[in-house]
């Protein structure tokens, strides 16, 4: 059936018909129907809502529903009833991109998370689907649909139930064609149990030669890529070092300047320190520009060895946080996001319980996310609480058991900062 578009401005997401025109379409209240423009192909879909007030020929659309399908009034539309089932989401991941050229992106993220309760008044109870997009003025944005759980495909969709998604997995915010810049805090466990070698080597020929370009001549750090030779086995603590060189190459890469610290915890808490070549200051991060300042990172993979070598039985994540926390302050950059990257391959054994400290000490979540990563046997490892921890922290939990993935994870948080929404912790 063919109607021509009327903009209806908000109207709750939803597209009024009127009732002979619904009747034809066998569409009832709450009944989706879609609406495509056959030369343009551009097409959108809205929940019916029934009024006499709507001529028989037209089809009255919520703005932001237009807007998203790039449809505008007067358009001539060819209009259907849409009869699958909705689809229940369990995650959606935001892309945020700014409307204006130069307008500020170091905390876009962070500013988004806390003006979330505006973007579910704007779009709550809507319908969403693949590559859906729309300005949100508070944030002065453009938002996508990027991805979500289970994947929307083809012409299907799903309403945006915002309770329903913090109950269950959440919703994220990511920014889209730009890069937010953000320092880290890497908080590597040492204890004892990272010298097993159990950790295989398999699909990082590719990652193991672009650090070993970025060493040079450097005979130490050469040695200690050729450890991870395909199809053996290297040390929990060997794959930790691998990662942390792999994560600062990647922000070398990237040219912003931006700050990471690392920290090692067993039963003590050792937080590395750097010589500014400039000043002489002794800081308790460094900061990642160019070329140079990534062969002075060389030693850190001899440090984390070394720190497994000393390792003992115990382990305190609780003190770890605690450095972190100061560490953090160090930094001197308070409206600079931060991602704190937790890794261990056990449970907590010692000092203060690392959940409560880290909502004692981090109690203003805004500009930070925090990762939790488990390395080896599952069995071992407390993945509740580093579940507690990393939703606390406005990020995730991930397992892995082998180089290929643990890096390919660092890698990936090296150059994408973004915070995942649930209900309260």
């Amino acid at each position: 059936m063919k109607l021509e578009i009327v903009d209806g401005g908000d109207l709750k997401g939803y597209a009024n018909l009127n009732p002979r025109t619904a009747d034809a379409l066998k569409a009832e209240m709450g009944s989706i129907v879609l609406f495509e423009d056959p030369q343009s192909s551009f097409w959108g879909a809205a929940e019916v809502r029934k009024s006499a007030d709507v001529p028989q020929n037209k089809i009255l659309i919520d703005s932001l529903v237009l807007e998203a399908s790039l449809l505008m009034e007067g358009d001539m539309v060819e209009v259907t009833l849409y009869d699958q089932p909705m689809i229940a989401l369990e995650y959606v991941e935001f892309g945020l991109k700014p409307l204006a050229e130069g307008a500020n992106t170091e905390d876009l993220v962070p500013r988004a998370a806390e003006k979330v309760h505006l973007l579910e008044k704007m779009i709550g109870g809507r319908l969403v689907y693949p590559g859906m997009s729309f300005n949100w003025p508070d944030l002065e944005v453009k938002v996508e649909i990027m991805n979500t759980r289970p994947s929307l495909t083809g012409k299907s969709f799903a309403k945006l139930a915002f309770e329903a998604l913090r109950d269950k997995t959440g919703y994220q915010f990511k920014t889209v064609g730009i890069s937010t810049p953000f320092n880290a805090i890497l908080c590597i466990d040492t204890s004892g149990s990272m010298k097993t070698n159990d950790v295989p080597v398999k699909d990082m020929a590719h990652a193991r030669e672009g650090l070993k370009d970025l060493a040079g001549d450097n005979p130490d750090v050469q040695a200690f890529l050729d450890r991870f030779e395909e199809g053996s086995n290297v040390s929990r603590g060997e794959a930790a070092a691998m990662a942390v060189l792999l994560y600062l190459a990647e922000k070398v890469g990237r040219g912003y300047g931006e700050k990471v610290a690392m920290i090692t915890f067993e039963k003590e808490v050792s937080e590395m320190t750097f010589m500014d070549p400039e000043s002489g200051d002794v800081k308790p991060y460094v900061e990642c520009t160019g070329k140079d300042k990534a062969l002075g990172l060389q030693i850190i993979s001899t440090h984390v060895i070394d720190k497994v070598e000393e390792g003992g039985t115990l382990t305190d994540m609780g003190s770890a946080l605690i450095k972190a926390s100061e560490t953090l302050d160090a930094f001197g950059d308070p409206k600079k996001p931060t991602m704190l990257i937790l890794l261990t391959d056990g449970m907590t054994t010692s000092g203060p319980p690392p959940l409560k400290v880290l909502k004692e000490k981090f109690s203003d979540r805004r500009r930070l996310v925090m990762y939790c990563i488990g390395l080896g046997e599952r069995s071992e490892i407390d993945e509740e609480l580093m579940l507690a921890m990393a939703q606390y922290g406005n990020g995730t939990y991930r397992h892995v058991d082998n180089m290929r993935d643990l890096l390919e994870w660092y890698g990936r948080l090296a150059s994408e900062f973004a915070v995942v929404i649930r209900g309260a912790q």
